[in-house]
């Protein structure tokens, strides 16, 4: 099956403060955007990148970025919606019609490795959906409302989600149909097509796959990619 992926960089990014979006940020003397674009198109299978962006950057990307991305497998660079579960439907809603399977990936994770990406998509061959996710390290405690604590959350069935998410086209296709007006604002795509009652597997990965959110992710993201 052909593989398709979405990669969604069209938020605000205001936690990271300054005028220049995320995805355009200088990492390592290049912009997040390529170095994540990059590693999607390392992989055999992906036969297509739909890059989600605001529509106020798409202009810029087309004339100073575009020659570049089509050597990527870039084919179609379209704007984002007012929440991320519009963008996805935005970048769902282009994919080739021969797609098989649909990776969904935060454009701010650069760091991604080749070999995940191929795991999620076999994973998905095997069980139609799955995640990339990094186990539960720290203690996790619950509290009350006062801030005491009630107990301590057993972190051996614990995972911290991440990106790329992969889905068999027409799964994640009907969910998001199901759900594209729901005023429920969903954290990520899994947790929809959770809600729709379809099972979905984790694909154990990295803490190496962090989301570029603040400027001290950006310092970890540089000391991780320099030799």
């Amino acid at each position: 099956m052909k593989v398709s992926a979405i990669l969604v960089g069209a938020g605000l990014g205001l936690r990271m403060g300054g005028s220049v979006k995320k995805p355009f940020l200088q990492l390592c003397g290049k912009p997040i955007f390529l170095h994540t674009i990059e590693r999607f198109s390392q992989v055999n299978t992906v036969s297509e990148i739909i890059f989600v962006i605001g529509e106020t950057e798409i202009k810029l990307l087309c004339e100073q970025w575009k020659t570049v991305l089509d050597t990527y497998k870039v084919k179609k660079i379209i704007p984002g919606g007012k929440r991320r579960q519009d963008s996805v439907y935005h970048g769902l809603c282009q994919v080739a019609a021969d797609a098989g399977i649909i990776l969904i990936h935060d454009i701010v994770r650069p760091l991604v490795r080749k070999e995940h990406i191929e795991a999620v998509i076999e994973k998905v061959r095997e069980s139609r959906a799955a995640i990339l996710a990094a186990p539960m390290k720290a203690t996790v405690k619950e509290t009350g409302n006062d801030l005491f604590i009630q107990r301590t959350v057993p972190r051996s069935s614990l995972w911290m989600a991440q990106t790329p998410q992969g889905f068999e086209k027409h799964l994640i296709l009907k969910v998001f149909h199901e759900f594209k007006n729901s005023e429920r604002e969903f954290t990520d795509d899994a947790e929809m097509v959770e809600k729709a009652g379809y099972p979905v597997c984790i694909v154990p990965g990295s803490d190496e796959n962090i989301k570029i959110t603040t400027p001290e992710d950006l310092r970890l993201a540089e000391a991780l990619l320099l030799p």
